[in-house]
Protein backbone atom coordinates (compact mmCIF):
# COMPACT_ATOMS: atom_id res chain seq x y z
CA UNK A 1 0.00 0.00 0.00
CA UNK A 2 1.33 3.35 -0.88
CA UNK A 3 1.08 5.82 2.27
CA UNK A 4 1.59 9.79 1.89
CA UNK A 5 2.81 11.50 4.93
CA UNK A 6 2.87 15.66 4.53
CA UNK A 7 3.31 15.96 8.00
CA UNK A 8 6.88 14.35 8.40
CA UNK A 9 8.17 16.72 5.27
CA UNK A 10 10.95 15.49 2.71
CA UNK A 11 13.45 14.42 5.41
CA UNK A 12 11.02 11.47 6.87
CA UNK A 13 11.74 7.71 6.26
CA UNK A 14 11.16 6.35 2.35
CA UNK A 15 9.18 3.32 2.03
CA UNK A 16 9.49 0.72 -0.90
CA UNK A 17 6.45 -0.04 -2.94
CA UNK A 18 4.76 -2.91 -3.42
CA UNK A 19 6.18 -4.90 -6.17
CA UNK A 20 2.52 -5.80 -7.36
CA UNK A 21 1.81 -2.01 -7.49
CA UNK A 22 4.36 -1.52 -9.55
CA UNK A 23 3.45 -3.63 -11.74
CA UNK A 24 -0.36 -2.49 -11.50
CA UNK A 25 0.88 0.88 -12.44
CA UNK A 26 3.16 -0.45 -15.75
CA UNK A 27 0.29 -2.23 -16.98
CA UNK A 28 -2.38 0.76 -16.73
CA UNK A 29 0.33 3.00 -18.48
CA UNK A 30 0.82 0.70 -21.34
CA UNK A 31 -3.28 0.06 -21.35
CA UNK A 32 -4.02 3.68 -21.85
CA UNK A 33 -1.28 4.08 -24.35
CA UNK A 34 -2.64 1.48 -26.59
CA UNK A 35 -5.92 2.59 -26.28
CA UNK A 36 -4.97 6.45 -27.02
CA UNK A 37 -2.53 5.23 -29.76
CA UNK A 38 -5.73 3.04 -31.57
CA UNK A 39 -7.73 6.29 -31.08
CA UNK A 40 -5.33 9.07 -32.59
CA UNK A 41 -4.60 5.67 -35.62
CA UNK A 42 -8.89 5.49 -36.13
CA UNK A 43 -9.28 9.61 -36.17
CA UNK A 44 -6.51 9.50 -38.86
CA UNK A 45 -7.93 6.82 -41.21
CA UNK A 46 -10.40 9.32 -41.19
CA UNK A 47 -9.18 12.28 -41.19
CA UNK A 48 -6.34 12.01 -43.72
CA UNK A 49 -8.42 10.74 -47.02
CA UNK A 50 -11.04 13.80 -46.11
CA UNK A 51 -8.36 16.29 -45.79
CA UNK A 52 -6.95 14.23 -49.23
CA UNK A 53 -9.98 15.10 -50.92
CA UNK A 54 -11.06 18.63 -49.76
CA UNK A 55 -7.10 19.39 -50.95
CA UNK A 56 -7.16 17.76 -54.44
CA UNK A 57 -11.03 19.59 -54.88
CA UNK A 58 -9.96 23.17 -54.09
CA UNK A 59 -6.51 22.73 -56.26
CA UNK A 60 -9.18 21.60 -58.82
CA UNK A 61 -11.54 24.95 -58.21
CA UNK A 62 -7.94 26.92 -58.41
CA UNK A 63 -6.90 25.53 -61.24
CA UNK A 64 -9.85 26.06 -63.11
CA UNK A 65 -10.09 29.55 -62.41
CA UNK A 66 -6.47 29.86 -62.86
CA UNK A 67 -6.90 28.88 -66.56
CA UNK A 68 -9.87 31.30 -67.02
CA UNK A 69 -7.76 34.16 -66.01
CA UNK A 70 -4.76 32.83 -67.94
CA UNK A 71 -7.17 32.82 -70.95
CA UNK A 72 -8.80 36.16 -70.09
CA UNK A 73 -5.41 38.31 -70.26
CA UNK A 74 -4.41 35.97 -73.20
CA UNK A 75 -7.80 37.63 -75.10
CA UNK A 76 -6.70 41.17 -73.99
CA UNK A 77 -2.96 41.24 -73.45
CA UNK A 78 -3.01 45.21 -72.89
CA UNK A 79 -5.55 45.09 -70.34
CA UNK A 80 -3.47 44.17 -66.50
CA UNK A 81 -6.56 44.05 -64.97
CA UNK A 82 -8.65 41.73 -67.55
CA UNK A 83 -10.59 39.23 -65.59
CA UNK A 84 -12.62 36.46 -67.11
CA UNK A 85 -16.50 37.12 -67.31
CA UNK A 86 -18.60 34.28 -65.53
CA UNK A 87 -21.38 32.94 -66.86
CA UNK A 88 -21.28 35.53 -69.62
CA UNK A 89 -22.28 37.96 -67.45
CA UNK A 90 -20.32 41.20 -67.47
CA UNK A 91 -19.61 42.88 -64.31
CA UNK A 92 -19.37 46.69 -64.49
CA UNK A 93 -18.40 48.75 -61.60
CA UNK A 94 -19.30 52.70 -61.90
CA UNK A 95 -17.93 55.74 -59.52
CA UNK A 96 -18.64 59.09 -59.33
CA UNK A 97 -15.65 61.13 -57.45
CA UNK A 98 -16.30 64.62 -56.31
CA UNK A 99 -15.81 66.89 -53.19
CA UNK A 100 -17.98 67.45 -50.82
CA UNK A 101 -17.47 70.76 -48.69
CA UNK A 102 -17.65 70.84 -45.06
CA UNK A 103 -21.11 73.27 -45.71
CA UNK A 104 -22.72 71.85 -48.43
CA UNK A 105 -25.94 69.94 -47.09
CA UNK A 106 -26.25 66.32 -47.48
CA UNK A 107 -27.30 64.59 -50.97
CA UNK A 108 -30.01 61.72 -50.39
Amino acid sequence: MIRLNFQQGLDGPVRPVPVWAAWLGAAASIAIGVVLFLVAASLALIVIPLAAVAGAIALWRFKARLRAELKARAANPGDPFAQAQQGGRIKIIDAEYRIVEPDEPARR
